[in-house]
């Protein structure tokens, strides 16, 4: 922790017992807070404070859990005594808990239940990705962090900001309007200028392409002083959903969380 910052102690209780899962180490987590990481290979996730990986069920509902009895053995839950507290890149507006079937407050993130996998052996082990196809780490604008070949799969029960652009053609339109007045000079009408846009994987990673729109970078002008949060949405929407790319929506929450 930084020094003259005080954060509210917090006893994270997710223990897995070593005797149900031989060779795997039960977790002792005694420090607060969520926080985010970076992952060449994932981008930004979500950690527990000591670095741990955070994941999130696609079967969970929102708010609630549908993980017990051997699935959180395998699967313990992030579990708190208080509020959880959001540490830096952390969105605290999507910071809650729920209630689990034992009356334990479980700590969720954008209405998703947040576990640990027990098989994970250090900080920084992320071996729980994708198991299943329904285990995922978390992204910080609370959205499971999918390889590519997923990305069009169907999503899951609990509602999720990235919901299917086709879905809100007037937002598509809007973030259209936008390319057009702003970023179609260089990177061209149909996505193909320099550097291009039409199927580009690195367009897939949410919190790079905001902050590319907002912060800009060597090549790039910042937008974060001309765009509203509404229109760099739409852009960013429009610029993920067109010319073979297909990532989903983003939102204003998502871009309000990373001015």
């Amino acid at each position: 922790m930084h020094t003259g910052v005080r954060f509210k102690r917090l006893v994270v209780l997710g223990v897995v017992c070593s005797s149900l899962l031989p060779g795997v180490t039960a977790f002792n987590a005694q420090e607060p807070g969520v926080l985010v990481a970076q992952s060449p290979t994932h981008g930004s996730y979500l950690t527990d404070a000591q670095g741990r990986s955070l994941y999130l069920f696609t079967n969970d509902g929102k708010n609630t859990s549908n993980c017990y009895d051997q699935c959180a053995q395998n699967w313990p839950p992030l579990l708190v005594k208080d509020k959880p507290v959001a540490g830096k890149g952390v969105a605290a507006s999507l910071l809650g808990t729920a209630q689990r079937k034992d009356g334990a407050l479980q700590v969720t993130y954008n209405g998703w239940p947040l576990y640990y996998y027990a098989r994970d052996q250090k900080p920084g082990d992320a071996t729980g990705q994708g198991v299943g196809g329904v285990w995922f780490l978390v992204s910080p604008y609370g959205v499971a962090i999918k390889p590519p070949q997923q990305s069009q799969a169907a999503a899951p029960a609990a509602p999720e900001p990235m919901a299917a652009a086709a879905q809100n053609p007037e937002f598509m339109k809007a973030g259209e309007a936008v390319f057009k007045a702003n970023c179609a000079m260089c990177h061209g009408e149909q996505g193909r200028g320099n550097p291009a846009l039409a199927e580009n994987r690195k367009l897939q990673d949410t919190d790079f392409v905001v902050r590319q729109v907002l912060k800009g970078s060597r090549y790039m002008p910042a937008f974060e002083g001309k765009l509203s949060d509404r229109e760099a949405a739409a852009v960013i929407t429009f610029i993920r959903n067109s010319w073979g790319n297909s990532y989903g929506t983003i939102t204003e929450e998502m871009v309000k969380a990373r001015r």
